[in-house]
């Protein structure tokens, strides 16, 4: 029997959907780890395996939107217009950040940068940031709607809050084991899944990381991500 109601009205899980949600994320997170272990740092890998996910997750998306979601609790524009000015606040300020980090990183050429730093506009700089959103919408689709939703079914009576912290460290934890961008996705991964389930809406966020992404390899790292992938595919 459920044990309570969430306050868009839909029925806490029964205990027969908590134990088959925790047994799928054990396995889940068994499998992640070996896959993060023993795979290699490939794109091309990490792309394909995160769309084989995104696949099954359509598989079962009308279960986890009608039993694990439910309705949202506001209507659709007010989502909309909190989403995007939420959003808009978390994302200008970093990359206002990263933009004066890069210009005086460069100016001083400190260490890890040196002389080697990709421009910090240039063709490849755009072209990142169009192909990044794509890839943001598939990392988002599958921490936000599947795992928030999962962590939401295994945590019934915990407060968004929570629920967004666990998944923001999740979705860092997979980015290791670059200890920097492990950090900052850690941080943008809780605003993220705490705005995901306020509003419900990804594309806004996918916005914010795909610019966040960019912004921050290209300006404060120096790595020119487009050169790095034309080189994979060259070798």
């Amino acid at each position: 029997m459920a044990e309570g109601v969430y306050p868009n009205g839909l029925p806490h899980p029964p205990h027969s959907l908590r134990v088959r949600v925790a047994a799928e994320l054990a396995i889940l997170a068994v499998l992640t780890a070996l896959f993060l272990y023993w795979a290699p740092r490939n794109t091309v890998l990490y792309v394909g395996m995160a769309l084989i996910g995104f696949a099954l997750i359509g598989f079962n998306a009308k279960e986890t939107r009608d039993r694990i979601w439910g309705p949202p609790a506001s209507p659709e524009f007010d989502r909309v217009r909190r989403c995007a000015v939420n959003m808009l606040i978390l994302t200008v300020p970093p990359v206002i950040v990263f933009l004066i980090f890069g210009l005086v990183a460069r100016h001083y050429k400190l260490w890890w940068l040196a002389d080697e730093a990709s421009p910090m506009f240039s063709l490849h700089f755009f072209i990142a940031v169009a192909l990044y959103l794509p890839w943001a919408m598939l990392q988002q689709t599958l921490f936000q709607f599947y795992l928030l939703g999962r962590l939401r079914v295994l945590l019934p009576f915990a407060p968004p809050l929570m629920l967004s912290v666990i998944n923001g460290f999740a979705y860092g934890l997979v980015h290791l084991p670059e200890i920097p961008v492990t950090a900052v996705t850690i941080i943008g991964g809780i605003f993220w899944s705490y705005s995901y389930h306020t509003d419900r809406y990804v594309v806004p966020i996918a916005v914010s990381h795909a610019v966040l992404g960019s912004t921050f390899y290209y300006w404060v790292y120096g790595r020119d991500l487009i050169a790095e992938l034309v080189g994979k595919f060259a070798h």
